[in-house]
């Protein structure tokens, strides 16, 4: 009687335990990771096989007189419950000791027949029950077969820590460390002392506890505001990089034209054309104003000075919205581009919804072939954003003239335009004058017979918004995704290929700079793959390979971008160390070549 009480006070403790642990695991919500998933079930059958092994400590007791068939039917719902116990243990042994997600997946598929395997033969092998020294012991070739599966997957959980020396060091390995300590011990201890069997059941418990203790389980409250601002950085970082590359150019162009117009105006002895290219020269000079003051001066970004509206917006719907409306046709390439951390402002979104899809209309009109681009960038300064919305056709283009008119606009807005405005009769001219109104700048440049190019910025208030799901939602979709990182300069080139990884639900890194991607591999950034133009400014893909093969642990496949021009020649790269190649020209079936090779 001293035994049994001594095992049903130890089983009941570790039943209240393992029944606690449990509590804390479901109530809390999880990320939706296969470790987690395993933990799961494995605590639910450490739960049916503790209940089950208490109950059973009641059921045996002669005294008591419980039939035979219920006996034997909770004796069989006890070893149901240890295989699918040590069957869940040994697959997360296996996922923990992998990296090879279709390995797992496959194991996975096998672990679970095992599970019907083992519930059928534990439900049909025989069982008897014998009395001896006035305790009931329980035999057949359902014992016989559950504590030899138990050991070979025991056998199987050693196999997979010691094959790789590495794993004897990882802490995910310490349940299988007990279970050969003290689950040999207690097994051992129960074979010379029969009467003392109630060690095994919490020795199990316990393992499970400290399990709890090595899987990765964070806090989701904590992840959420690590990871978003991790995201937000990093994110924040490669728009702005992107952002002042680009702007960089647009400050090159027109000194490059300034300074050949110059030359040409010393040679030349037309008057008329001496003033045409001064007239030129103070269309350049307008667009690097522009393109200083009213884009990259964030000293003008005060939110006292921009103009109250209490019309809380999201830039992100504004953007879905317009570019839902807009139909191209046939032969036009319509793209956009936009952060990823487009925030929520103060503002006339009914207004700028307006000009945007005024000037993207008048673009569409203007363009048979090519294409018409929609771009937003941001600039955020404490409380205050300045937006640059961007437009950019293939289309007819205007004239240098006609620019200077509709930029030179000085009238005010008035009713006339008011009602224009209301009907919805828009003009590029028109937008000038909302624009200003607004507190707005707008830049026009263009060539005729190339297309058309407006930029429009304007400072708003901006609005902080947290969200907690999108964030758990977002980390949960980008750990379990595929991820690559872009380095290419060519806007075009690097678009199509950003609009085939969106298809193949790839999730992407763009930089413009080799030297950049050496930055993301030290700081531990793990990619499938990496996509690298071949001609890019400064450093070109080859050099970028040979600087990201120089960081002595990099085994990222490296794919280099190449021109038609180098059909050739492409076999050559891959004797230079690329992995693979991608023609610009074939960039979509070459991308679905790639995601299925790695």
């Amino acid at each position: 009687m001293q035994n049994m009480e001594g095992f049903l006070l130890i089983n009941l403790y570790a039943l209240l335990l393992i029944a606690f642990i449990s509590i804390i695991f479901f109530s809390k919500k999880r990320l939706n990771q296969l470790e987690n998933k395993l933990y799961g079930k494995f605590l639910i059958y450490s739960l049916l096989m503790n209940f089950s092994g208490l109950l059973l400590g009641f059921l045996v007791v002669p005294e008591y007189n419980v039939p035979m068939f219920i006996q034997l039917l909770f004796n069989k719902i006890y070893l149901i419950s240890l295989l699918l116990w040590i069957n869940t243990l040994t697959l997360y042994t296996l996922y923990v000791s992998k990296n090879n997600k279709s390995k797992i997946e496959k194991a996975i598929r096998v672990f679970n027949y095992n599970d019907y395997i083992n519930v059928v033969f534990a439900l049909l092998l025989p069982i008897k029950i014998t009395i001896e020294n006035n305790s009931a012991v329980p035999s057949g070739l359902v014992y016989i077969y559950s504590y030899s599966f138990f050991c070979i997957e025991f056998l199987f959980q050693i196999v997979c820590v010691i094959k790789n020396p590495k794993n004897l060091k990882n802490k995910k390995f310490v349940p299988i460390y007990l279970l050969s300590t003290l689950g040999t011990a207690a097994m051992v201890n129960q074979i010379i002392n029969p009467d003392m069997n109630y060690l095994i059941n919490p020795v199990f418990i316990f393992i499970a506890i400290i399990m709890y203790h090595t899987i990765e389980n964070p806090d989701v409250k904590m992840l959420n505001e690590v990871y978003k601002n991790k995201e937000l950085m990093e994110q924040t970082y490669e728009d702005k990089s992107n952002f002042l590359f680009e702007m960089t150019q647009e400050v090159r162009e027109p000194l490059y034209n300034m300074q050949l117009m110059c030359d040409e105006i010393k040679d030349e002895k037309n008057i008329d054309e001496i003033k045409n290219k001064i007239s030129q020269l103070n269309n350049y000079v307008r667009q690097l104003d522009f393109t200083v003051n009213d884009v990259l001066n964030v000293s003008t970004l005060d939110v006292q000075k921009v103009k109250f509206i209490d019309n809380r917006y999201s830039l992100k719907g504004l953007y879905d919205d317009i570019v839902s409306r807009i139909k191209v046709t046939d032969g036009v390439d319509f793209r956009t581009n936009i952060p990823h951390n487009l925030p929520y402002v103060y503002g006339d979104a009914i207004k700028l919804k307006q000009i945007l899809y005024s000037i993207i209309m008048n673009s569409v009109s203007k363009t048979n072939e090519g294409f018409i681009e929609f771009n937003i960038d941001i600039i955020e300064k404490y409380d205050v954003a300045r937006v640059i919305f961007t437009v950019i056709d293939s289309g007819i283009g205007m004239s240098v003239d006609k620019i200077n008119e509709i930029l030179s606009t000085t009238s005010e807005f008035d009713s006339n335009d008011l009602s224009m405005l209301e009907k919805s009769e828009f003009n590029v001219k028109l937008c000038q004058k909302v624009v200003k109104a607004m507190g707005g700048n707008l830049l026009i440049k263009s060539k005729v017979g190339k297309g058309t190019e407006v930029i429009l910025t304007l400072d708003q208030r901006v609005f902080k918004k947290e969200n907690n799901d999108e964030i758990i939602n977002s980390y949960e979709d980008k750990i379990s995704s595929k991820k690559s990182l872009i380095v290419c300069q060519n806007k075009e080139l690097s678009e199509k290929i950003k609009s085939e990884l969106n298809d193949n639900d790839i999730s992407f890194s763009h930089i413009l700079y080799g030297k950049d991607s050496l930055d993301k591999i030290k700081s531990g950034k793990k990619y499938d793959f990496i996509i690298v133009e071949d001609d890019m400014n400064e450093m070109s893909g080859y050099e970028t390979l040979k600087l990201l093969n120089s960081e002595s642990k990099f085994n990222t496949p490296v794919i280099i971008v190449l021109n038609k021009d180098k059909e050739n020649i492409k076999d050559y790269f891959i004797k230079d160390g690329f992995s693979d190649y991608i023609m610009s020209d074939n960039i979509k079936e070459d991308i679905k070549r790639i995601i299925n090779k790695y």
